[in-house]
């Protein structure tokens, strides 16, 4: 995992043009970038457009993203697996070109949402 995670920091890194900076919000700690101001009903502060966090088994990237909402990550489900999407959660094992393009599409995409409150 530890590969996959370094491509992917990388990745974002690259699209973006800024490193991931650590941060943690409740018990949830990883790396983040594009922050944008998140408010409801629990918090109310700083929150990563797009963060990534290591596990055991996979590496999860989530990209706060939505329209009409609906997360924009569950459009990507035919490409990582059902089971591996969730609303803002990408679960991955392993990595493949379509994987990468995805990541690099929802990655863009963060970048045009900028960092107004939600």
């Amino acid at each position: 995992m530890p590969e996959i995670y370094e491509q992917i920091n990388q990745l974002i890194s690259n699209i973006t043009g800024v490193h991931g900076k650590e941060y943690t919000i409740g018990k949830f700690t990883g790396l983040g970038w594009l922050n944008f101001h998140y408010v409801c009903s629990t918090y109310d502060g700083p929150y990563p457009r797009i963060s990534l966090k290591q596990y055991e088994k996979t590496v999860n990237v989530y990209y706060a993203l939505w329209e009409d909402g609906q997360g924009v990550v569950e459009g990507y489900k035919d490409v990582f697996g059902k089971s591996n999407v969730g609303k803002n959660c990408i679960r991955i094992r392993k990595l493949d070109e379509q994987k990468i393009a995805a990541l690099e599409e929802l990655t863009r995409i963060a970048l045009t949402k900028g960092t107004e409150t939600i």
